[in-house]
């Protein structure tokens, strides 16, 4: 459709320009590291590079609400963080380049949608075939210019979201014969977030927090510190033990948007988990990359959340809203005749 090439178009030049923002390009390069950013480079240089040993990085960043007391950018802070990481262990290697592309803020399935709240103050979402045509259009990009490995980063609890991103990624792997991986539709991924131990007490305050609680509030304190709204140290804890639990909680007419507490988040906690979480993901791409690991034998988190029947509910409710809004979009294209 000529409405979504237009939108694709003016997100990438909002991206590249973007791409200097305070809290990107963060990697500070040393002599002779192989790390660039696809923004800065000129044609020669693309051509230049050895593109069977260039690691292309995409990241993401969904613009979600995260409640009252941090950004909505918070998956995104996250992603960039963890990438620029990355970037420095995979130029580590002596015969590797790294391709950093600037951040995409583009994601599905909020986690208002638990509640079955479609529109949410701070959540700006895209449609699942958006989400995926957008990955799959810059796949074809680089894939039709010989490059081979490519890193999706984007860390999203949404099993909608992962699903386009693995589909995105396997079509790559089909059509130009390389290796395009969804880090985070990994299942061994998605198991390690967040694994440092929590004391009996803050588990049982926390509960079953899967948004903005006392991990993902930690992380900001550590990561972006001055983002977070103070006023967490006084947030009621919103505190449910499984997905019925949280259905419940998200579905009252006043909430905040977050579960678990807050309020017992910490600095030092968020430092620990970030450093254990890149260490063990750090090693899983480089084990990807030095083909230690079978990625058909890994199970896949979007395959996995299909033996929920909750979770299965959720994605299938989500994808009518979606529907929705599509013919909304396709009916004015078929009345101006732009289709």
């Amino acid at each position: 459709m000529k409405i979504d090439k237009l939108a694709i178009a003016i997100l990438m030049t909002i991206f590249i320009s973007s791409c200097h923002q305070k809290y990107n390009n963060t990697v500070s390069q040393s002599k002779g590291e192989r790390i660039y950013f696809v923004s800065e480079l000129n044609s020669e240089k693309i051509k230049s590079l050895d593109k069977e040993k260039t690691i292309v990085l995409l990241t993401g960043g969904i613009l979600e609400e995260h409640g009252p007391y941090l950004p909505i950018f918070t998956d995104g802070y996250w992603n960039e963080k963890f990438r620029d990481t990355l970037a420095k262990t995979i130029a580590s290697r002596p015969d590797l380049n790294v391709l950093i592309f600037p951040t995409i803020p583009l994601g599905n399935s909020g986690a208002n949608e638990v509640g079955l709240k479609y529109s949410f103050p701070g959540t700006f979402t895209v449609r699942f075939e958006t989400l995926r045509s957008v990955f799959m259009d810059l796949a074809t990009e680089l894939g039709e210019q010989g490059f081979k490995y490519i890193f999706v980063i984007h860390g999203h609890g949404a099993p909608n979201h992962q699903r386009a991103l693995d589909q995105a990624a396997d079509f790559f792997n089909d059509t130009y014969d390389g290796k395009m991986v969804n880090l985070f539709g990994l299942n061994p991924v998605m198991e390690k977030w967040f694994s440092v131990q929590m004391t009996e007490e803050q588990k049982k305050e926390d509960g079953f927090s899967i948004h903005a609680g006392m991990t993902e509030t930690s992380s900001m304190l550590y990561i972006v510190p001055n983002l977070v709204d103070t006023n967490y140290k006084h947030a009621i804890p919103l505190t449910g033990n499984d997905m019925n639990n949280l259905i419940h909680i998200a579905k009252e007419p006043n909430w905040l948007g977050y579960f678990g507490s807050a309020r017992l988040a910490n600095r030092e906690f968020g430092k620990e988990a970030w450093n254990k979480n890149v260490k063990d993901y750090s090693n899983i791409v480089m084990n990807i990359i030095n083909n230690k690991v079978n990625l058909d034998t890994i199970s896949r988190f979007g395959n996995l959340m299909k033996q929920s029947p909750v979770d299965v509910m959720l994605d299938s409710l989500s994808n009518i809203e979606e529907q929705r809004r599509r013919t909304i979009q396709t009916n004015w294209l078929n009345k101006k005749r732009l289709k």
